[in-house]
């Protein structure tokens, strides 16, 4: 302002000043003071300035936080919904397997020939079959003892489940169901929580029929009784075994879920 005024007051000292000019340097010294009024109001206090800069640090940093917390409520409910998508996976593998033994055993009690009426006479020139065993010589005692013990199972009688079994598979290793008989044997104790023993069985099933088609879910149930045991190593392994032994089935689809669960990358 000083330089503004200067020039006028040189000129008021020389005696040239009009009142047109005098006017002129009223406004613009009423200008000047309006601007520098109107720029004080819009420039906040010194004092204020530290308090409405931790403000907005706190803003900041709760912002960051509630962000983190959103962030790890998101993995956490991933790492749930992972958890149940494998264990709905295997429950309904459960009962697929189930359903496709219930279905075999029917198929095979269907095609067994029926025993005649104790009451009926044998015909002239014919010899009467012994109880038991149908005219054609074929016993129907296997059948009889697998299904037994297999409804002792869905009944949840796992003990009397693998007695039966291991009975079976003792007596008629040979026969197509053998091979099921230890895996069931493995599903009772499984069921039981004896895990080291449903390993055990497993693994004989694996060792002594290879080429069995109860394999796959033989390998996938190993593994998750080491996970069960806490043998995380083992675990993968032999979860790791079913994809690359029994790639395209649905118990590497369901091996493929836990590894991923357990954080393991598969191809």
């Amino acid at each position: 302002m000083k330089w503004l005024a200067f020039p006028a007051l040189a000129a008021a000292a020389m005696g040239c000043v009009s009142s047109g000019d005098i006017d002129l340097l009223h406004r613009e010294i009423t200008d000047v003071s309006r601007q520098v009024e109107n720029l004080s109001r819009q420039t906040p206090d010194k004092d204020a300035l530290p308090a409405l800069s931790r403000k907005l640090a706190d803003q900041s940093a709760q912002l960051l936080k509630s962000n983190a917390d959103i962030q790890a409520e998101l993995q956490q409910l991933g790492d749930q919904i992972q958890t149940l998508q494998a264990n709905l996976e295997a429950t309904s593998q459960r009962l697929a397997s189930l359903s496709n033994e219930l279905a075999a055993t029917r198929e095979r009690l269907g095609g067994l020939p029926v025993l005649p009426p104790a009451a009926t006479a044998p015909a002239a020139g014919t010899t009467m079959a012994a109880p038991g065993v149908p005219a054609t010589g074929r016993t129907t005692e296997p059948a009889q003892l697998y299904n037994a013990a297999y409804e002792d199972y869905l009944r949840g009688n796992f003990d009397l489940g693998i007695q039966g079994f291991r009975d079976y598979a003792s007596r008629y290793p040979t026969t197509d169901l053998a091979d099921n008989a230890l895996y069931w044997i493995g599903e009772c104790y499984y069921s039981k929580k004896s895990y080291k023993e449903a390993i055990d069985a497993f693994t004989q099933l694996l060792n002594t029929y290879k080429t069995s088609d109860k394999a796959a879910a033989a390998l996938l149930k190993k593994g998750l009784a080491y996970l069960e045991l806490g043998d995380r190593s083992q675990a993968v392994i032999n979860l790791q075994y079913v994809l690359y032994e029994h790639p395209g089935t649905k118990e590497a689809e369901l091996a493929r879920s836990r590894l991923a669960a357990l954080g393991v990358k598969v191809k």
